[in-house]
């Protein structure tokens, strides 16, 4: 959903946190797609395996729903998960701060909705682009399909069938997409002997 006012960053800054999640972009403010059972097992499952390469390696952490903002377009946003490079991170301990985060996460997951608009998703990738995020992975749990976007290149699709790195951002960080499309179909329910 759309609200209808514009406003600045200051303003929207100043508005109280709600459920839906709110955003800015271009000067308005838009709800956040609430997630369903898609949209919830793809970010769990994408977190899960993350969080396991990241304690590995120590190259940076994973967030989920972290508000960012860029202020040089007045952009105010939640990737669906996002990892940001160790190096890149403030020593100031990670409770110190209230509000958004001003560091870009170098590599963003959006997990696309029903209720996504495609203008809207159309917006926000090129907001990605332009504002310095190194990788950005947008998963249609739709179609079963990822789209990588990296600054100053081609996108490139991939299907269930393939695995994908996250190179150049994290160095040895792959998914079998296969596996990744198979937490939509389980069931949650075993079968008796």
């Amino acid at each position: 959903m759309v609200l209808k006012t514009r406003t600045t960053l200051a303003e929207f800054l100043a508005l109280p946190e709600t459920k839906p999640y709110l955003e800015l972009m271009d000067g308005e403010v838009f709800e956040k797609p609430m997630p369903g059972r898609k949209h919830s097992r793809m970010t769990t499952w994408l977190i899960h395996l993350l969080l396991g390469y990241l304690e590995q390696t120590g190259e940076g952490f994973v967030d989920n729903e972290l508000v960012h903002e860029y202020p040089d377009e007045e952009w105010v946003f939640l990737p669906d998960v996002s990892v940001t490079l160790s190096d890149r991170l403030p020593d100031a301990p990670a409770d110190s701060d209230d509000g958004p985060v001003a560091i870009l996460p170098d590599f963003a997951i959006e997990v696309v909705s029903p209720s996504d608009k495609p203008g809207r998703l159309q917006r926000k990738i090129a907001h990605y682009m332009r504002s310095g995020v190194r990788l950005l992975w947008v998963i249609d749990p739709e179609t079963e399909t990822v789209t990588v976007w990296e600054p100053g290149a081609l996108p490139r699709e991939y299907a269930a069938s393939e695995r994908l790195d996250a190179r150049p951002v994290l160095s040895d960080f792959e998914v079998d997409l296969a596996q990744l499309f198979a937490q939509l179909h389980r069931s949650g329910r075993k079968s008796r002997p």
